[in-house]
Formats: structure tokens, sequence, C-alpha cells
């Protein structure tokens, strides 16, 4: 792999930050493909390295003499719930992964489950740790399970960074990475469910959540009960599956059953596109029911513009992808710490007002 610019990679970083364009909430060339599979069974699981080549590079190659890359190698390894593979939010942030170990010449490990299964997750810190990393990213689905493993990385000296979901304990319990790079999930929610009932009003509101448990999706339904409440509504909460088909029939029985609850947050793709689906099926039409979301993708993006969705929390999942990779890899290189304990990446605000700066590239960096 080629040397690339220090300085480079910097401004990269600032050029992300100006793709934003969101409103915030208060508070390649060809690139070589690399399929990060599901997880196998402890015993026989095997994650991929992430190793990518460009065409320019390639080419580069061929009409002049190899120049060696002198920088210090780098082993870094991530543990992740979720996986691009089942999952369409999780390939952003795999893009900023990998985008980023080709930028900095590192090698990279990505070990994640073929389901949400916390247990497992746990699981796989452990065996991160007895891969001898130089740096641990993890995303911490639940603090009180995966304590014990994480302590263990960390005390063990290795550097750890928790990304996209965090320990959601008082500051004083929380396990003690380096930093958190991500949102704050109940001010998205809050702010989701108070924009919902700026704009439609409303009787009733429903979070939809297709892994129960994760801590930071529960939190997201929390501050979407506590903006109902604060407007006088009841809310609850609709378990999904993160099968399309199912979810899409398991929202159609409750509305059903339910036919009152007009305000509905999903909490990512793997909510909102059944979501659409369910709409379909039960002949609903715009302003029937309302509709807000986190996180973006293509779909999403189509129904912020024909106004089926109002708007979407925005967590610019690929520059949490990157800069977990990027500040492991600071860590060990230069000694460069994270300065805060957490590294904000949202939330935001994709409306109407700004999707046409973000619709482009909704699925790849958005």
């Amino acid at each position: 792999m080629k040397i690339k610019n220090f300085g480079a990679v910097l401004i990269s970083i600032l050029l992300l930050g100006l793709l934003a364009a969101c409103q915030q909430v208060a508070v390649p060339e060809r690139v070589e493909t690399v399929e990060v599979e599901a997880a196998q069974p402890v015993e026989e699981e095997v994650a991929a390295e992430v190793e990518v080549e460009t065409e320019a590079e390639t080419a580069a190659e061929e009409a002049a003499p190899a120049v060696q890359d002198d920088r210090e190698p780098v082993n870094i390894v991530l543990v992740a719930h979720g996986a691009c593979s089942w999952d369409a939010f999780w390939c952003v942030v795999e893009q900023g992964n990998k985008d980023a170990a080709r930028d900095l010449g590192v090698d990279l490990t990505i070990i994640s489950p073929p389901s949400f299964d916390p247990e497992r997750t746990a699981q796989d810190i452990d065996k991160a740790l007895a891969a001898n990393p130089d740096g641990l990213g993890v995303t911490v689905t639940d603090g009180v399970l995966f304590e014990e493993p994480m302590l263990r990385a960390i005390e063990s000296g290795v550097p750890v960074i928790a990304y996209n979901s965090a320990d959601q304990r008082p500051r004083e319990e929380r396990i003690p990475y380096l930093t958190y790079i991500g949102q704050d999930e109940y001010v998205g929610g809050l702010a989701s469910g108070r924009r919902m009932f700026e704009a439609y009003g409303g009787t009733r509101g429903v979070c939809v959540n297709q892994a129960v448990g994760h801590v930071g999706l529960d939190a997201r339904c929390q501050g979407f009960a506590d903006a109902m409440a604060e407007a006088g509504l009841e809310s609850e909460v609709l378990a999904i599956s993160n099968d399309p088909a199912e979810a899409a029939t398991t929202m159609g029985d409750f509305f059903t059953a339910n036919p009152d609850v007009d305000l509905w947050l999903t909490l990512g793709p793997n909510g909102a596109n059944p979501f659409y689906t369910f709409l379909d099926n039960a002949g609903l039409g715009e302003g029937e029911i309302n509709h807000a979301t986190f996180d973006l993708g293509p779909e999403i993006a189509a129904k912020i513009q024909d106004g089926t969705t109002l708007l979407a929390i925005d967590q610019q999942p690929y520059v949490q992808g990157y800069m977990v990779v990027l500040w492991l890899t600071w860590l060990k290189r230069y000694g460069i710490f994270p300065p805060t304990e957490i590294t904000a990446t949202g939330p935001g605000i994709v409306d109407l007002s700004n999707i046409d700066v973000v619709q482009a590239n909704a699925g790849t960096f958005r």
C-alpha cells in the first residue's frame, strides 16, 4: 500500500465534516471488494482482514519502482454488534473502517455476529484481545455485559475506544475506554419526538425497536417517550426482528390493533424500510400516519423527499467508522490521544431543507 500524505488524511476528515450539512441538535477509484463475513461459532470464527488497493496504485506500481511504506505497522481489531450482511446501516460504518485502513496503511480485522447477539459480542471481545491488537474498537451495546472483557483489554494495556454505541450508565460507572465516537442517542430520540409533535400534533406514539436490549436503541426510545409525555401523549415500544417481511407484518398487526397510533419512530433502515412496506400493504397514504427515523439510506432519503418521512436523525456512520481506525492508529504511531470523553458525530437532523445535499451520498458516506 502506498504512502499517503499525512496532511491529506487530516484534510479528508475536515471535508467529511463539511459534508455533514445537517442541522445539529442542541446539546475510488475502484476499491477491491472486501466482504466482512458474519462471525462463525466462537471456536471456528475467523475474522476477515481488510486489504484494499486502488487501480491508480496498481498502475503506479507498474510504471515506477515500488516505494517502501516505512510507517510503523499497526494491527487494529474492531468488535461490532452489527454487520453489513444483515443491516444496511453497517455498510456505511464498514466503508469508513476500510477507507481508513487503506488511507493509513494498517491491518484491520472486523469481528461481528450473524445477528444481534450481545452475549456473542461480549465473547468476541476476548477473541479480539487474544489476537494481541495494537488497538481495539468496540460498539458497547451493553455496558454491564461488556465490562469484564473490556476491562481485561484495558488492563492489559490495549488502547480501547467505543464507537457507534456507548456505555449508557452514569459516568462513575462507565467502562473507562478512551473516548466514545458517536451521538447522544437519548437526545436524538427526544429531538425526533418533539419535531414530530410540532409538525403533526398527534394522538399516540410508538417507537419501533429492532434490537430491544441494545442500550443505545433503548435510549432513543426513551427520549421519544419523554417527548411524547411532554406533549401529554402516551407511547410504547414495538419490538420487531431484523427480517424485513416479518417486521412489516408485525407493524401491520400492531396498527390493526392500535389504529389511533399516528406518530411512528423507527431506529434505522432495518425499521424504516419495513415500515414503508407496511404502509404499502395497508394502503396508507401521506398524512394518514406520520413517521420519523434514525439514520439514512437511499430509501429513507427518497421518502423524506416525497413527504412520507418527516426527518432522519443523522449520526454520520461513515465518520464513526473512519475515526475509530484513525484514532487507534494515531495512538499507536504518534501517541496522540483523544482529547475528550465523547467525540460527537451527531445527532443532526436531515429533512426537506437539506436532503438534496446529502441524498447523493445516502447509503455510502451518509
